[in-house]
């Protein structure tokens, strides 16, 4: 085969000398038709005995210039002995360059006519491994590339700049892929990441602006910084729950996502990981992130809500700037501090409560939130910045600081909640801001009579409502779920009739407590006196009646069958009128009853 190359690169001299039309030379290179495939060979192309060495440089291949001269025989993946014939050599097949060395072969660069790339396992019987940094940088024709399960390394920048490719395939077991790898290819509309890749690199797919689509490996541990910056059209992803690391401006001005769960594994959202998403609406945070760094989520103008995990941390500068349609704002208070801006111009914002353990509010914090009426701050809170929660005039971010023009004001309804000799006190008289002193809040709460009780109708017992801590302020609500028992706005219960019935007591923050409540009524009445007795006309005689059992206090009537003969007052009192025989009855409440006959003498 050796002699073969000789020979034709002899006769394309030959031939080159008395003009042959068939051979062209230019000032440094040679091009030699050769047919389908084409080989271009520098001018220190060294011929050996009958060795043919290629050295050839990056910069001489020129396929869509070059006539092309047949290398099917010369470039087949031929093994002589189970060994390659070709040792630290390069090959040059359908416009695509190779580097063999040691046994193993590259991919290092491609002429910039090259419509399609099918790499191939293997050349001249080495295993094809990598594709170097910028092999196919700016071919702007390729369009479709299809990379070997063999290979393992995809190199900086590898097909950046290919305005017109649309499909790549890459193999499982491909270990990395460097950074910038797929950057300026506005063709590409989806995009399937093999299982075992754990990391995307720096950018690699920065200014895909038509990819709508990718599928992540279950694999993956790291997104690097930029790795979708301003894909714009990108919507249909899932992160994968095993992920780690987000890197900075990752998903930057991704203007049509509108959704993104953070997996828990991911401890810090970097600066502007999600900014300028304006689409984004649901946010969802796990527990176990701790930081979000400056602009994370900045120009999130459609955001409506954030719900921040209480293992949350910092809240850095601008964090949320510009989010603004958000209405409420809760932050937990594993919070210790919220950044210069972090809130500016959510102007939809109206009310913010920040959680016992916040302990500062970085200046400007909530600045611009025109709609702002009621924030509460608790005593943990030890600095407020100056203009946290001020109006201006043009007021703007200008190069990640804050500017506002004359004259400052405070959001018109504006109310601060808190307690006095705090900070937030004292933030809101210096600003002329209306505070309302805040009652301590109860943590818990229960009812000293216990969980359960035995009651008796007509009996009141008064309820005591505990609440903890021991200074909490709350005022206490109390309802019954029976008519068997009511019970008052202070707690005093008052048993009416036989039942059971749950009392509640309610915190006006919402803690509540319970006490389940037995009625007992009477169950029989007599009279002392006895079952008959006589009187005399004109006399009085008061008559007793023992309800059992004893505790029940229930409300007693008498009564007397004949009033002619005797009347009978409310209290039992008997007043002989008349020669005759009567009967007083007395009755319970609850219909329980006993009598006595009288024989009226004169």
């Amino acid at each position: 085969m050796k002699r073969i190359l000789t020979m034709a690169l002899i006769m394309a001299w030959c031939l080159a000398a008395i003009g042959c039309a068939a051979f062209a030379e230019g000032e440094d290179e040679l091009h030699v038709d050769m047919g389908t495939d084409s080989l271009i060979l520098s001018d220190d192309a060294a011929i050996s005995g009958d060795d043919l060495e290629l050295e050839l440089d990056p910069g001489s291949i020129d396929v869509a210039e070059a006539l092309s001269l047949d290398l099917q025989e010369a470039l087949q993946n031929d093994v002589v002995d189970g060994k390659s014939p070709v040792s630290n050599k390069t090959v040059i097949k359908k416009y695509i360059r190779y580097k063999i060395e040691d046994g193993e072969a590259s991919v290092v660069s491609a002429d910039r006519a090259v419509c399609e790339a099918d790499i191939p396992e293997t050349i001249k019987g080495c295993k094809v491994t990598s594709i170097a940094p910028g092999a196919f940088a700016g071919c702007n024709e390729l369009w479709t590339v299809t990379i070997p399960k063999t290979v393992t390394e995809v190199g900086e920048a590898a097909f950046s700049d290919c305005a017109a490719l649309v499909f790549v395939t890459l193999p499982e077991g491909l270990e990395r892929v460097g950074d910038y790898a797929f950057r300026n290819c506005p063709m590409i509309s989806h995009f399937e990441l093999p299982e075992g890749m754990v990391e995307i690199s720096e950018g690699m797919f920065e200014n895909c602006t038509k990819m709508w689509k990718i599928a992540f490996p279950s694999t993956l541990r790291k997104i690097g910084d930029a790795a979708f910056y301003n894909c714009k059209a990108l919507k249909e992803f899932s992160l994968p729950g095993g992920l780690e690391e987000i890197g900075e401006s990752a998903f930057e001005g991704c203007s049509d996502m509108r959704k993104v769960t953070i997996p828990a594994g991911v401890e810090d959202i970097p600066e502007l990981a999600f900014k300028n998403c304006s689409e984004l609406n649901i946010v969802t945070l796990n527990e176990g992130l701790k930081t979000i760094g400056m602009s994370a989520f900045g120009n999130c103008k459609s955001m409506r809500s954030i719900k921040l995990p209480n293992s949350v941390q910092f809240i850095d500068k601008l964090a949320f700037a510009y989010c603004e349609e958000m209405t409420t704002l809760k932050i937990p208070g594993g919070v210790e501090s919220l950044g210069y801006g972090a809130f500016f111009h959510c102007v939809d914002v109206q009310e913010v409560y920040l959680n016992p353990g916040v302990k500062q509010i970085g200046d400007y914090c909530f600045a611009e939130c025109k709609k702002l009426a009621k924030v509460e701050i608790p005593e943990s809170v030890d600095l407020i910045g100056k203009e946290a929660f001020t109006l201006g005039r043009a007021a703007r971010v200008d190069k990640g600081e804050v500017q506002m023009d004359a004259p400052l004001k405070q959001p018109r309804k504006l109310k601060i909640y808190g307690r006095k000799d705090t900070a937030a006190y004292a933030y809101a008289k210096s600003y002329g801001i209306p505070f309302v002193v805040k009652k301590i809040p109860a943590t818990g709460l229960s009812i000293a009579e216990g969980k359960t009780m035995t009651s008796y109708v007509g009996v009141p017992v008064q309820l005591t409502a505990v609440q903890e801590p021991s200074n909490a302020e709350m005022d206490v609500k109390w309802e019954s779920s029976s008519s068997s028992v009511s019970v008052s706005k202070t707690g005093l219960l008052t048993p009416k009739h036989s039942g059971k019935a749950t009392i509640t007591a309610r915190t006006e923050n919402d803690k509540k407590a319970t006490i389940e409540v037995k009625v007992i009524d009477a169950k029989s009445v007599s009279i002392d006196e006895g079952k008959s007795l006589t009187m005399k006309v004109g006399e009085t005689l008061q008559l007793n009646a023992t309800v059992l059992p004893e505790q029940v206090n229930s409300k007693l009537t008498w009564s007397s069958g004949s009033k002619r003969i005797a009347t009978v007052s409310k209290t039992g009192l008997v007043k002989a009128k008349k020669k005759g025989t009567v009967t007083i009855t007395v009755r319970t409440a609850n219909k329980k009853k006993a009598k006595i006959t009288i024989k009226v003498v004169r």
